[in-house]
């Protein structure tokens, strides 16, 4: 930002918590450039049932919480 003229600049960042449930987190995970863009139909649906499992027998409560961290920078425009 400061190298475009962006004067002012100041960062935060917070947490929170997203709810998913087991369901939503799975097509998330399938959408992602690193599953279904780029995995071969067949390894997808053997990642998903792997992705299943694990949730299940890690985080078995649905929905479940899934922390996130959002970072923002603003600045005054040149």
């Amino acid at each position: 930002m400061g190298v475009a003229g962006f004067a002012n600049i100041e960062t935060f960042s917070f947490d929170i918590d997203s709810i998913y449930t087991h369901d939503a987190w799975r097509g998330r995970i399938r959408a992602s450039a690193g599953v279904g863009a780029s995995l071969a139909p067949d390894a997808v649906a053997v990642f998903d049932a792997e992705l299943a499992a694990m949730l299940a027998r890690r985080w078995p409560e649905d929905p479940m919480r899934v922390p996130h961290r959002v970072f923002a920078a603003i600045g005054i425009a040149p």
